[in-house]
């Protein structure tokens, strides 16, 4: 972030404005993949994913709460989004639930891929677990992006 100048808001007073100057991805490693015969569409997919992010100019939709839901997803990607967000998701809701995983993650399809999925969370072995398990059982699941920062109360 870098900080602009100091600005009058109209009634005397004074506010600091900030803008995003700079945003850069960071692709973290993970284990080897495995390429059996089963798993080899999965490991195609996660490249093509990995392949978006390298472009640097990918069409990607933001993560919005309450507002990620898979029709909204589908619509954005048939007007030329690339990589979608799931609404955000309570990790340890999502760990120790699995009706609460169906709600948010619905059936894989090859339409809403690659599909990053959203949790907040405060406890890290807690966070750890639901990443864990998005990506394990869900194919279409490539990356899990940790709410950090959301002034709700939730995250």
């Amino acid at each position: 972030l870098e900080e602009a100048d100091a600005a009058e808001d109209g009634g005397g007073d004074m506010i600091r404005k900030t803008r995003l100057t700079h945003l850069d991805w960071t692709k973290v490693g993970a284990a080897a993949p495995d390429l059996s015969p089963q798993s080899k569409p999965l490991v195609q997919k996660k490249s093509r994913y990995l392949e978006l992010l390298d472009r640097g100019a990918a069409r990607i939709v933001a993560p919005m709460v309450g507002g990620s839901e898979l029709a909204f997803r589908l619509l954005c990607r048939r007007h030329g989004a690339e990589v979608a967000y799931t609404p955000m998701m309570r990790a340890d809701e999502f760990a120790a639930s699995e009706t609460y995983r169906r709600t948010w993650l619905e059936a894989p399809r090859s339409d809403d891929f690659p599909l990053v999925a959203h949790f907040c969370g405060n406890d890290p072995d807690t966070v750890g677990a639901a990443c864990r398990l998005a990506v394990e059982e869900w194919p279409n699941v490539d990356a899990v992006d940790l709410n950090l920062g959301c002034l709700q109360r939730v995250a």
